[in-house]
């Protein structure tokens, strides 16, 4: 994997207490795992804090754990501790700490890692996320409003898959998840580099400093934060005067959803959230992306129809260009997993109905003809470099995780 770069001390944003909002530091030279506001005490585990309140005991268990010199068990507890979204139920200690080794000693990829963690079906949604629609249109709206932030704050980052697409671009990068599991694989399969913060933005808002400038994103996941204007108010803080705060794929309350989760909005509704935001069906960031041509803005009245929105304050496109759809000069690119032939054709074979389902209207993701077909086929030979781009932006061939 490429190496990334941690931001510097003037791009990174400061570590707050989520309980006080006080600046943390080590609590002392011998235990640069342990971090104290001068009052309580937070562990940060492979350079993961775990600021996630409402678990004192699991908190006081770790911290001992970590005390006692016992890292990998503090790990395992860890790695237990789940969402309120988890359909499963989490591994055992010795379920986890299997994980722990079988990662640390190189035997055991990311897919297998989600599901000997007890991902469930989300595991299908990180694995194959760089083929998505709404990764796509997450690269669409970034590239729209990019002003060279001197850092990118992804809010619901997950296992960092957008913040590898910045972080490999020479923009440092900061992931914050309420889940460690997903930070922890983020750390060793995605994006080893990135700064990473374990809390819950839901409940203690952002535990950062501000960074003047920063952009700080949320896709696919804001209509799942109970406290929108809350999180909002958050999101602009640690942007400051001058930063970006970006709003995508936020589901809409009056288009059927099948089933999704959180408490989606109106358009109306988050345009009021959002006041001189510009606000976008998020679905038409995946054909701007595809063709490489800006989305214009609409009304939300407009877009009473759009599965989901997408919203960028300010309104003013970015200073800067950006292409996330070009292949870096030292990629391995390699066949997308997911595509087959059938009846001569190339198609997706979706590992999940859900998936199925969701991204039905992938089409990027399939051949028109048998010229399509010989063209993959070609690509898994090894595409010749004229091809690349085109190739990379349709996602027939991906920059995977070494261990994917």
């Amino acid at each position: 994997m490429t190496p990334l770069r941690r931001p510097s001390d003037r791009e990174a944003p400061r570590l707050l207490a989520p309980d006080t909002g006080r600046p943390l530091y080590p609590r002392s030279p011998a235990t640069p795992d342990l971090w104290t506001d001068g009052t309580g005490h937070w562990p940060v585990v492979d350079g993961i804090p775990f600021l996630r309140t409402g678990r004192d005991l699991l908190r006081d268990a770790v911290i001992q754990a970590l005390e006692l010199g016992d890292r990998r068990h503090a790990l395992a507890l860890l790695l237990r501790d789940q969402d309120d979204h988890a359909r499963l139920s989490p591994p055992s200690l010795d379920e986890a700490a299997a994980v722990v080794a079988g990662v640390e000693e190189g035997r055991m990829g990311l897919r297998e890692a989600m599901d000997r963690l007890r991902f469930g079906p989300v595991a299908a949604y990180f694995a194959h996320r760089q083929s998505a629609p709404t990764f796509l249109s997450a690269l669409g709206l970034l590239a729209q409003h990019w002003d060279t932030p001197p850092c990118l704050v992804e809010v619901a980052c997950g296992i960092g898959q957008v913040l590898r697409e910045v972080t490999l671009r020479g923009t440092p990068g900061v992931g914050v998840d309420v889940v460690f599991a997903k930070l922890w694989l983020a750390r060793h399969f995605i994006v080893p580099r990135a700064q990473l913060v374990c809390a819950d933005v839901a409940a203690t808002g952002l535990p950062l400093s501000c960074v003047e400038g920063a952009t700080v994103l949320c896709h696919d996941a804001f209509y799942f934060l109970p406290d929108k204007a809350g999180v909002l108010l958050e999101m602009r803080r640690v942007a400051g005067a001058t930063g970006r705060v970006l709003v995508g794929h936020a589901h809409n309350r009056r288009v059927d959803q099948r089933g999704v989760g959180g408490t989606p909005l109106s358009p109306e509704e988050y345009a009021a959230l959002l006041p001189h935001a510009a606000c976008y069906d998020d679905a038409a960031f995946v054909t701007g992306f595809l063709e490489q041509r800006p989305v214009p803005a609409a009304p939300p009245a407009a877009l009473e129809h759009a599965e989901a929105l997408s919203f960028a304050c300010p309104a003013t496109p970015g200073r800067r260009a950006i292409d996330f759809g070009a292949p870096l000069p030292h990629a391995r690119l390699r066949p997308n997993p997911l595509l087959t032939t059938r009846d001569g054709l190339l198609c997706p074979a979706w590992p999940t109905p859900g998936l199925a389902l969701e991204y039905a209207h992938a089409d990027y993701l399939r051949g028109e003809d048998a010229d399509d077909t010989a063209l993959f086929a070609s690509a898994c030979r090894g595409a010749m470099p004229d091809e690349r781009p085109f190739l990379l932006r349709r996602r027939w061939l991906l920059d995977l995780p070494e261990r994917w």
